[in-house]
């Protein structure tokens, strides 16, 4: 591997820990229907893709759950739901970020939304009084819906290498799902499919060598 000096990082997965079967199971109990990947209608799909692209709003999204239910949620329950997957963060991930941005240029690209960003930022206020994440761990972050793109179309990695003026070659990126991986390495990076049971620092020791 060329020698490195940018890292990107996905969020859920790789640095804040994440399970989708929660919301699958609340939100099918809420809606009274399966609500997993493979089950959902076409039509709730690119609803879903739509908003983790911030072309649509919260409010628009809540409003279509609602209208696919016979059970009358509530907003705060179908937010309360979709927000059920995200479980928090093992602490030593903090010092880690803080470490290896003492020596590369640290990135965060992300597929997320709204109502999970804002569950972060609450999160990590509460709980960690850290109110300056996206600046006190990375050079830049790129949430899909504030940038209106989305892994694993291959346009956002060409975004963000022309607007982080990153070289490809000398650009690391560490994800769990597989098919943003692939797209990556079309686009030249150096990839990493990152298994969330694993320690992250020691996947980046095995990587980069001896550097923290």
């Amino acid at each position: 591997m060329k020698e490195i000096k940018n890292i990107v990082f996905d969020f859920g997965g790789v640095l804040l820990d994440l399970d989708y079967n929660r919301t699958f199971q609340q939100m099918e109990a809420l809606l009274g229907y399966p609500v997993s990947p493979d089950k959902v209608s076409p039509a709730t799909t690119e609803l879903l893709t739509q908003y983790e692209k911030g072309l649509i709003t919260t409010g628009t999204l809540v409003d279509h759950l609602k209208s696919t239910s016979t059970l009358n949620p509530s907003e705060n329950d179908i937010i309360r739901s979709w927000n059920a997957m995200l479980l928090g963060w093992q602490t030593f991930k903090f010092d880690l970020l803080e470490k290896l941005r003492q020596k590369f240029r640290i990135y965060l690209l992300s597929n997320t939304n709204e109502l999970h960003l804002d569950w972060v930022h609450l999160d990590l206020q509460e709980n960690h009084g850290i109110s300056d994440f996206e600046t006190r761990f990375f050079d830049r972050v790129y949430y899909s819906h504030l940038i209106h793109l989305r892994k694993p179309d291959e346009e956002i990695y060409r975004f963000v290498a022309e607007d982080a003026r990153l070289n490809p070659t000398e650009t690391l990126f560490i994800d769990d799902m597989a098919v943003n991986v692939r797209s990556a390495e079309n686009c030249g990076w150096h990839t990493w499919h990152h298994d969330p049971q694993d320690n992250l620092q020691e996947v980046i020791i095995k990587l980069l060598g001896p550097i923290l």
